[in-house]
This record gives structure tokens, sequence and C-alpha cells, in this order.
């Protein structure tokens, strides 16, 4: 019988016969994909080939286990590994007696997934799901592996990876920042997300009569971020200009050892709770702590209530939204005079003159023949320009460096929610959706290598009560060295 290593060396030569015969009459692309099929018939062989010399685990008649038990050896069983080269069937020993639970130890030794699918496969994947279509994913995996990947396993990797995402940065120790990031900026906002009800309950939805009033179909999405900046002092004609991008400010500085995540299932006082611990963990005797939020009320009352002492800014750019209502109350929108309405009134904001740009809103109201509509209009603006007038100390912003953008949210919950949530004829049950949304912040937070390393030895642990300092260290030094 050939060993696995003879099988190699017939598969290695026929890629040289392939080399440098056929493939010369063929374009490189053709080529290069030939040589992907040959060299994934390989790595099979020298899995298969790993797998004989590590043998089926068996220990002789019977073994003890950490808790004293003598299990016998019943008999070798098969399981199916399915590996990015292809699937693969493992012959293990199993040991058993009444009232225990059967032991494979050749599963501990190699450290066996618990589904059947590798890692690496688990983890390109993921990785593919995360940023597009569950179909997509399954598509482009068989498109390069030969492997078949169920859309439901996918799924069900993802949903399996949901609190492990949570157990990751419990664990994890606050990103660095350099000497200069003294601002500490903590931000939230929400995103509505498209559910759709469990099958059994969506059949008896579809029988009701519709209501086109309360369609139902979108739950809120709570996401937050925490981050590090430079100080950044800037006159307010500086930042009128950066606004109508007539001139970008220069030597703005980008925010430092940022993290993101979000949850469609958790409430937002969770997740506010989750962003205290994130912000305390950061939050040096020698960092200033600065909240920019929208309007939303409630985000407000918990921010006051779980950072009393920071310094509250409302997002400028949601200001800038109400105060361009105002101003297509009497100007066409996209007009000069339009663009000049708002910009005066941008001057008094970033100058410490919010209580005048109120006083002259309310006297245009009163002293001026308006329509209702435009009263209504004009009256909604000024209620949220006096709702949140506490929070709109720019002058004091522009003076101590502070940002008064939400940017950083706002791209949160686009890169978080809309980039993948929101793909064309998205709905998804309310688990399936919290499990992408934790996965892809690991994503966006460049988390993606140590996560999965640390899932390797989170799922050893809990399956085999150990893990392998040694393997850990040779997929961190050895194997980037020899790549």
């Amino acid at each position: 019988m050939d060993t696995g290593i003879e099988r190699m060396n017939v598969l290695v030569n026929e890629i040289v016969g392939f080399v440098i015969g056929p493939a010369q009459g063929m374009e490189i692309g053709e080529v290069e994909r030939g040589l992907l099929k040959l060299v994934m018939r390989v790595g099979r062989e020298a899995l298969v080939s790993y797998l004989e010399e590590k043998g089926t685990g068996r220990q002789g008649s019977e073994i003890v286990t950490a808790g004293g038990e003598r299990l016998p050896y019943v008999r070798d069983r098969k399981c199916l590994y399915r590996s990015i080269f292809g699937p693969i069937e493992i012959k293990r020993a199993y040991y058993h007696a009444t009232g225990s639970p059967g032991v494979f130890p050749l599963d501990s030794s190699v450290n066996l997934p618990e589904r059947g699918y590798s890692y690496l496969l688990q983890e390109i994947s993921s990785k593919l799901a995360v940023n597009g279509s569950y179909e997509k994913a399954c598509e482009v995996v068989g498109d390069i592996f030969p492997v078949n990947l169920p859309i439901r396993s996918l799924e069900q990797i993802v949903r399996d990876l949901r609190e492990e995402v949570s157990l990751y940065y419990d664990q994890k120790p606050t990103p660095e920042s350099s000497g200069q990031a003294v601002i500490t900026v903590a931000t939230i906002d929400r995103k509505g997300v498209v559910i759709r009800k469990p099958p059994g309950e969506e059949l008896i939805a579809k029988a009701a009569p519709s209501d086109p009033d309360r369609p139902g179909k979108k739950k809120m999405s709570t996401v937050a971020s925490a981050y590090n900046i430079k100080r950044h002092r800037r006159t307010a004609d500086q930042v009128v200009r950066e606004i109508k991008e007539e001139e970008p400010l220069r030597d703005k500085p980008k925010p430092e050892a940022k993290q993101v995540w979000g949850s469609v299932t958790e409430s937002v006082e969770q997740v506010m709770l989750r962003l205290k611990e994130a912000v305390s963990k950061r939050l040096k005797a020698t960092q200033e702590l600065v909240c920019i939020l929208d309007g939303e009320r409630g985000l407000w009352r918990l921010v006051h209530k779980y950072f009393p002492t920071a310094f509250f800014v409302l997002d400028i750019f949601h200001v800038l939204e109400h105060l361009a209502e105002a101003a297509h109350c009497f100007h066409e929108e996209k007009t000069p005079e339009a663009h000049k309405f708002v910009t005066e009134r941008l001057k008094m904001l970033l100058t410490g003159q919010v209580g005048r740009l109120i006083g002259g809103l309310k006297q245009i109201v009163s002293k001026r023949k308006l329509s209702k509509s435009q009263k209504y209009r004009l009256n909604k603006v000024i209620g949220y320009l006096e709702r949140n007038k506490k929070h709109m100390r720019y002058d004091k912003c522009l003076e101590k460096g502070y940002p008064i953008g939400s940017g950083v949210i706002e791209g949160a919950c686009r890169n978080l929610i809309n980039d993948r949530l929101e793909l064309t004829g998205m709905r998804w049950i309310l688990q399936g959706a919290e499990s992408v949304i934790r996965l892809r912040a690991v994503f966006i937070n460049k988390d993606w290598a140590d996560f999965w390393r640390f899932r390797r030895k989170s799922e050893r642990i809990r399956l085999y009560g150990f893990s392998s300092e040694a393997n850990n260290d040779f997929y961190t030094n050895e194997l980037p060295q020899a790549a």
C-alpha cells in the first residue's frame, strides 16, 4: 500500500509534468487555475498523511479519565472532517463505559472542531459571510475550494460565534493610542434592521389583513463606539470652509484605538453599559471625555446618567439638517440663498450665539406673514434647538480642540448595519441579525486574526479541557515567518 508521502510525490511530479508539458500551450490564467486544483489535491494528501501519522488515537484496551474512570476500548468510529482541501474521513478509537460519556482521544490530540468544519474553512467562509450574502459566500468557497458548504451550515457557523465575540472582547486589553491622543470620545446611535418573524408566526401574519400604517418590519439596533483623538483647535471660519468643502482642514487628527460594536437584541442601556466599560478602561487621569450624539432624547438621558462628568456635544451635522429645514421654508433647496441662510446661522452657532440664533428664528415666526406649514416647520426647528441648547457649546469645543461631528458613529452605523444587513432583499430573524452584527464588528475593528486564535483556544478548552500554547505560538510566529 502506498504511503501518504509516496502519494504526494506522485502528485508533485504531476504538477511538474503539467508545468513543463500541457501548460506551455495555455494562457497563464488557465495555468494558474489548473495549478490550484492540483495543489488542492496535494494539500488533501498531506492532510491525510498527517492523520495517518497520528493514527486512530488508540491507547490500549482502556483509558483512565481525569476523573479516575476506566473506559474500555469499544471500536473505531469514523467521522467526516470538511477541510479547505475537501472532505476527509477520519477513523478514531472510541472508549466508552455505561453511564459515562464516550471519549475519542484523537479528537483532543488534533483539536477537532465541534461541527466537523475546519477552523480555517470556518474563518474564511464567515469572513465572506459578514461582508456579503450567505449565498455568495458559499458560492465563492465552492469556486475556490473542493468543498460543498451549505448555506444553512454557514449560518450556523456564524451563529455559533455570537457569544464567542462577547467573551473575546471581555478578555481583550484596551487598544493603545499615542500619548497625544488626550481626548476620549464616546458616541452612540440607533439604526433600524428589517426583521422577519419566525416561520410559524410569519404564516399567521401573511393570513392576517395587512396594515399599511404599521408594517412592523424594523427593529432598532444600537451601535456604539469609543476612541481616542488628539486635540485639534480651529476657528469658526475654518470649520465653515471645511463643511462647505471649500478648504479641508490641515493636519486633521484621525481617531485612534477605535472600537465599534452593536446589538439588535440587547437593550440600549445594555449597550450603554458596554460603552461605559470601554470608556473606563481607556480614560486615564490626563484624558478628557467627550460624548457626541444626535438629538435622540432617550440616548441623551442615558449618557448623562452614565457619563455625568463628560463634555456633551450635539452633532453639528444633525443641527445643519435642521437649519436647512428652516432655510427651505423660504428658499429652494441648493440655491445660493438657502446656503447663505444656513451659513450665517452656522457661524452664529460656532461663535457661541445659540440664544441669538433661536431668538432670530422666533422673531421670523412672530413678525413675518407665514403659512401654517411654514410656522409648523420653523417651530419644529426652534423646539429642537431649544431642547439641545446646552449641548451646542461649539465655541468651547473649538477652543478646547474637541470634535463636533459624529462622523465616526455615522460611519459605524453604515459599515456595521447598512453595508451588510441592508443588502437588497435582506430580511433577518433576530438572532441571525445579532450574530452578523457582532461578528462584523470584529472585522471592522481589525481583530479578525486575533479573534480566531482566541476561538480555537476557547473551543479546545470547552471541548477537551485544555489549550495548546505551543500550537498558538506556531500560528502566531512560525507560520507567518514561513510564509
